[in-house]
């Protein structure tokens, strides 16, 4: 009654329905913000709350805030056609080594970065010629990965403010590249690599998937639509329905993203392969029944009323099982699929809407015309479904044993397939932040790209320095962890120069080089500065026979003390002050623990006169990289041995916050980076499937229940779409490895694909099943069976081709996950179009009989009007 209502309010007010549709879909996309202005391509955005990544970045803020990143970019400068390289190795100073046409291009960088001209967002640079140090860190060298490309790749890294996400970040990448194109000399490459690239990257790539998408996937529509209905009118209904439905969603998901909540944009693609795939088969359904009521001479408006009345409640109810798989995503924990959910539910009301609408206001509006050059009339059912159908009520066993027998090996190995986290993977490799991520990784090591940041929190001052040490060798043990870099060793453990700083025999030698140094020759300085010195040291002897009362009588400190009390003495008893560092720094060898940091250090070189071209006290600098003010918290830079994405480099950070578990108590002891968030990843997923699965699985058992009535027909229709999903999953494992050279799966891809799959495939499931239903209690058993197959076969099938092309669409994109998850969805529709829905689950139904009913059981005879649309053959 509701529908034949619905039919009539279509028929009579069809004009101000066209009208207000039209108008909705003006407004909302002119009032609506852009939805890829409003969506983020940076999957940490997506990860619950109470990820421990979320909590360590604000630890991490909160330590460290000048040093604290909200984003980066790493500037490669591949300098691999120049002969000379990077550096000039050979000279004997650092000022002759950076003074290349490459060194001084990167100086000309440096400058533009640090200056007004530069974006505002940028923060920090760090570039290989700002010391001699940060020349080891930052270019290639023969111990590197790749040898033979030593002293050829260097990067520069850029601070930025804003997130990834942000547009700022956008503008920023572009205006960075702008300049480095403008004035990069002959022979060198730059690309931009890192966090705030790789998710820029990813945003172009999306669009450009969800351009080719759209387009791809409106000449797919129309050309089977005009296969289908032999006419030009015809398809051009659905098109325009679906667009202007598809227009009103997309307003409003990217009003929920700018206010609410946080979309992947990969949600305005779904949206459009969903709601063209499933939105064009309910207009398919509509426009069916409407020609079979026209060809039997119905006036229009009657015809309009009879066909929202046959077909309303077939597509509600198959709309209804998609909405609640969907709406069933809101359960799992990562953001990508719980507003994802949402968002494609909502495409889906909104296609119902203006299918039990729009549809018959423009059919009302056309009538006949509909379907120029020919007229409405009813068409043959197809040879193929009359066969088949007759097989599969005759053979029922047999048929069932072979398809679960050829389905049940590619299930398995889809199973037990592992994804992939790795965000490179699904890029392709023409865009600039792969070339730079290969490139790097090659050269200084993929952990460079993304190195983690450990922080430990509210240690005791007098043994923090111990916990550096322990700490910086429990991490470096780690088989996936190949440096680690702190207040101890900031070039590294595997580096020379500046190690072991919180070593007190390590400590004890710097200082006698400050002495020894040409300018620090005491005869040459003045009163105040050499009384500044000794100050200096004196406060550090004191430390150390405070810290450590052990050595306070060692004959090698109490010789110190005695050469400190008298300047003169420096001057005329240098050897004796050599020999008693070093017996002192011999002594500290054997002292437990014998590690301190090295704030008296410090202020000695704060003491010395610096030279002009000098580049400050590197112990101060260090000190504010790596310890706070109270000397209470401390920073780690853990270097990892492997891609940042992979499973060992997940794996090592799951070991890093093990070891980290001892450092926890009083304070903080976190670690985040790329490697962090990926580990998050894969932990909510882990936690995600099983749930999520559960209450997808579940909510479509109740729709099916209460729709067939049966609690036997919808536990093996759940069955045997579960059986298709993970058969297709092994297939597209295969496919994928053997011509795309993926060796897994993307880690959103099985999941998006087994929702896609259950929701849509019951969809059709609901569609056969009533009409076996009714024929059963017309015919019996097998002959029922055979009719509702035959009858139902070529709109199923129809149908099954138009969604299959829509997410087939997908894959003319850029990013492979969702060339994946087209091929995977588009793939496992016709699969359940032409073996599930039109055999297995026929042969089910006959197998089980009168029991596929029960309780509810079988009417005995068919409702007088036929509550679907007369089936068309795919001729």
């Amino acid at each position: 009654m509701i529908f034949e209502r619905l039919g009539h309010f279509a028929a009579r007010y069809r004009v101000l329905i066209i009208a207000a549709w039209v108008v909705a879909a003006a407004l909302i996309t002119a009032l609506a913000p852009n939805i890829d202005e409003v969506s983020s391509s940076d999957t940490a955005d997506f990860l619950p709350s109470n990820a421990p990544f979320e909590h360590a970045e604000e630890v991490y803020y909160a330590a460290f805030p000048d040093d604290f990143e909200a984003g980066s970019t790493l500037i490669v400068i591949d300098a691999r056609e120049r002969p000379e390289g990077v550096l000039n190795l050979d000279a004997p100073t650092f000022e002759e080594q950076i003074d290349t046409e490459v060194g001084r291009f990167i100086g000309d960088l440096v400058a533009w970065l640090e200056s007004d001209d530069a974006p505002e967002t940028i923060t920090s640079v760090t570039s290989p010629i700002q010391s001699p140090t940060t020349a080891q860190l930052m270019v290639a060298s023969k111990d590197g990965h790749d040898p033979s490309l030593a002293n050829k790749v260097a990067f520069v890294r850029v601070g930025l403010n804003v997130t990834p996400t942000e547009p700022e970040s956008g503008r920023a990448i572009e205006a960075i590249e702008a300049w480095l194109q403008a004035h990069r000399p002959e022979g060198v490459r730059v690309y931009q690599t890192g966090v705030t690239p790789i998710v820029y990257d990813t945003e172009a790539a999306t669009r450009t998937s969800v351009d080719r998408t759209i387009w791809v996937t409106v000449a797919l529509v129309m050309v089977m639509l005009l296969l289908v209905y032999r006419s030009p009118v015809s398809p051009l209904i659905p098109l325009a329905v679906v667009t202007i439905a598809y227009l009103v969603t997309r307003g409003i998901v990217a009003y929920l993203g700018a206010h609410y909540i946080t979309i992947t944009s990969y949600a305005n693609m779904l949206l459009v392969v969903v709601m063209y795939g499933a939105g064009t088969d309910y207009c398919l359904f509509l426009i069916s029944r409407f020609r079979e009521e026209m060809a039997d001479d119905h006036e229009i408006e009657k015809a309009t009323v009879n066909t929202v009345h046959r077909v309303g409640e077939t597509i509600t109810s198959s709309a209804s099982t998609i909405f609640v798989g969907f709406m069933a995503m809101i359960f799992a924990e990562m953001g990508i699929f719980n507003t994802t959910g949402p968002a494609l539910a909502l495409g889906i009301v909104i296609s119902l809407a203006a299918g039990l609408t729009l549809v018959p206001a423009l059919l009302a509006t056309l009538g006949d015309r509909a379907f120029w050059p020919a007229r409405a009339r009813h068409r043959a059912h197809g040879r193929l479904y009359e066969m088949t159908s007759k097989w599969v009520s005759t053979y029922p066993l047999p048929v069932i044993l072979v398809i679960v027998l050829v389905m049940i090996p590619f299930s398995f190995y889809g199973l037990t397939r592992n994804v992939s986290y790795d965000i490179m993977d699904d890029l392709p490799e023409s865009r600039e932040a792969v070339h730079g991520f290969r490139l790097l990784s090659a050269t200084l090591g993929p952990g460079n790209t993304m190195p983690l940041a450990v922080v430990v929190t509210e240690r005791d001052p007098a043994t923090i320095a111990a916990d550096i040490v322990r700490l910086s060798e429990q991490l470096a043990a780690l088989p996936g962890v190949a440096d680690v870099r702190g207040l101890d060793d900031p070039l590294g453990l595997h580096a020379t120069g500046l190690q072991n700083l919180l070593h007190v025999d390590a400590q004890l030698e710097l200082a006698l080089q400050m002495f020894q140094d040409p300018q620090a020759d005491v005869g040459t300085l003045s009163p105040e500065t050499v009384q500044a010195l000794l100050d200096g040291m004196r406060a550090y002897l004191d430390t150390l026979a405070e810290r450590f009362p052990e050595v306070a009588d060692d004959p090698n400190m109490l010789a110190l003390q005695e050469l400190l009390a008298n300047p003169l003495q420096l001057l005329t008893r240098q050897d004796e002050l050599v020999a008693a560092v070093e017996g002192l720094a011999e002594r500290f060898k054997t002292v437990e623990d014998p590690y301190l940091l090295p704030v008296e250090l410090s202020e000695l070189v704060d003491a010395l006169p610096q030279p002009e071209n000098g580049n400050g006290n590197p112990f101060a600098a260090l000190l504010k990289k790596y310890l706070t003010d109270d000397y209470t918290t401390f920073k780690l830079d853990v270097i990892l041995a492997t891609n940042p994405s992979n499973d060992i480099a997940m794996d090592t950070i799951t070991e890093i916050r093990r070891i980290l578990k001892a450092y926890q108590d009083p304070g903080e002891a976190v670690v985040s980076g790329g490697a962090a968030v990926n580990a998050d990843i894969r932990d909510t997923m882990n936690r995600d499937l099983p749930r999520s699965i559960g209450f997808v699985l579940l909510g479509i058992f109740v729709v099916l229940l209460l729709m067939l009535h049966s609690v036997v027909a919808p536990l093996y229709l759940i069955g045997t779409v579960t059986l298709s999903f993970t058969f297709t999953l092994g297939v597209t494992n295969l496919v994928f490895q053997l011509f795309w050279g993926a060796d897994a799966l993307t880690w959103y891809v099985p999941f998006f694909a087994f929702v896609f799959l259950v929701a849509l495939g019951i969809d059709y499931s609901i569609f056969l099943f009533g009409r076996i239903k009714e024929e059963v209690g017309r015919h019996g058993i097998r002959e029922g069976v055979h009719v509702a197959v035959a009858t139902t076969g070529a709109i199923i099938t129809s149908a099954g081709i138009i969604l299959a092309g829509t997410f087939a669409a997908a894959m003319t994109g850029e990013v492979l996950g969702l060339v994946q998850l087209g091929f995977a969805v588009a793939f496992g529709v016709l699969v359940d179009t032409f073996i599930v829905r039109t055999v297995l689950d026929p042969a089910l139904a006959t197998l089980f009989g009168r029991w596929t009913w029960w309780p509810g059981g079988v009417p005995r005879s068919a409702p007088q009007p036929e509550a679907e649309p007369v089936p068309e053959s795919a001729d």
